[in-house]
C-alpha cells in the first residue's frame, strides 16, 4: 500500500532516533534503555499523534484498547490522571531494544490506521454517489442494527430501509476491503455468507434442503452451487457484497460465493453495484 502518508511517517519514525530525549538512551551496544525516559518525555511522545504516539506503543507492545486498559489500572491511579497513559507506557518501556525494529512495527501500527482511514474515505465516497442519484440506503456511520441470532445485532455497512421503522431488511450490504486476496478474501466471503443465510432464514422465504450427495469423487461444484443458489437467493432480503479488491484476482470466487450470497461486485464493478441497489430499492417502493 502506497500513501504519502505511510512515507511521511516512516520518514518521521527515523528522526526519532536523534530526538535529545531518545538519544540519551542509547547504549554501547547500539540498542536503546527506553525505560529511562522521564515520564514527562513519554508524555510528549505521546502527545506526537503523527509519530512518537505509535513508536511509544510500538516499543511496548501496546494498542489503543490495550493502553487504555493499562492506564485504568491500581498502580497508574496513584499517578496524576494527565500522566496515567503515560504512566501505564513508561512500566513497560523495555530495558534494551532495537530502533529499527520499534520503527518498523510503529510503521505497521500507523500503516493499519491509515488503511481503517482509507476505507472509511471509500465508504464515504460511496455514500456520497448514493445520495446524488437519491438511493436511500442507509449507509453508517451511525451504524444500523438488525436483529440476528449468531450476531445479535449485525450491523451492515449498508441497509435498506431503516431498521429503525421496524421493517425487515430488503437489501443488505456490506463493503469489504481486500488487502491480499489470496489470504483474506475466503474468510470475508465466509462471514458474508453466514449473514446471507441469517438474513434469509429469519427475514426471507428461503427454504434449505440438502443437496443428498452420495459421494465426493463425482461431485459437481458448479451445480452444487447452482441448486444452492436456487433455494437461497433471489429473493428479499437481497446480501450484496462489494469488495474491494481487483476482478482479475477474485474473479474464481464469485460463483461459490454467489450460491449464498446474491450479488458480489469487485472495484470495478462499483456502477454495477449502484444499479443493483437501485433496482431493488425501486422495485420494492423505495
Amino acid at each position: 500500500m502506497s500513501l504519502p502518508e505511510l512515507d511521511e511517517f516512516r520518514r518521521r519514525v527515523v528522526l526519532l532516533r536523534s530526538d535529545p530525549a531518545i538519544a540519551t538512551t542509547a547504549t554501547s551496544d547500539g540498542r536503546f534503555a527506553l525505560s529511562k525516559l522521564p515520564i514527562e518525555d513519554v508524555a510528549r511522545l505521546l502527545r506526537d499523534a503523527a509519530c512518537g504516539y505509535y513508536f511509544m506503543l510500538a516499543a511496548t507492545e501496546l494498542n489503543r484498547t490495550s493502553l487504555r486498559q493499562a492506564a485504568t489500572e491500581d498502580e497508574a491511579q496513584l499517578v496524576p490522571t494527565r500522566q496515567r497513559r503515560a504512566f501505564a507506557v513508561q512500566t513497560r518501556l523495555p530495558v534494551s531494544a532495537d530502533f529499527d525494529t520499534i520503527a518498523s512495527n510503529a510503521t505497521a501500527l500507523r500503516q493499519g490506521d491509515l488503511q481503517r482511514k482509507a476505507r472509511g474515505r471509500t465508504e464515504q465516497h460511496f455514500r456520497d454517489r448514493l445520495a446524488a442519484e437519491g438511493i436511500p440506503l442507509f449507509m453508517s456511520p451511525p451504524r444500523r442494527e438488525v436483529p440476528g441470532v449468531v450476531v445479535a445485532r449485525r450491523k451492515p455497512d449498508g441497509v435498506w430501509p431503516d431498521p429503525k421503522t421496524g421493517e425487515s431488511p430488503v437489501i443488505y450490504l456490506e463493503v469489504k476491503r481486500i488487502r491480499r486476496v489470496a489470504d483474506d478474501i475466503q474468510k470475508r466471503l465466509y462471514e458474508l455468507a453466514e449473514a446471507a443465510l441469517e438474513m434469509k432464514l429469519l427475514y426471507g422465504s428461503a427454504t434449505l434442503q440438502g443437496l443428498g450427495l452420495s459421494d465426493t469423487l463425482t461431485f459437481d461444484r458448479d451445480n452444487a452451487a447452482q441448486r444452492l443458489r436456487t433455494m437461497v437467493t433471489g429473493s428479499a432480503p437481497f446480501v450484496v457484497g462489494l469488495l474491494l479488491c481487483p476482478r482479475a484476482e477474485a474473479e474464481r470466487y464469485r460463483a461459490g460465493a454467489e450460491a449464498f450470497i446474491d450479488k458480489i461486485f469487485f472495484q470495478e464493478e462499483i456502477e454495477e453495484c449502484i444499479d443493483y441497489i437501485k433496482t431493488a430499492i425501486e422495485d420494492h417502493g423505495g
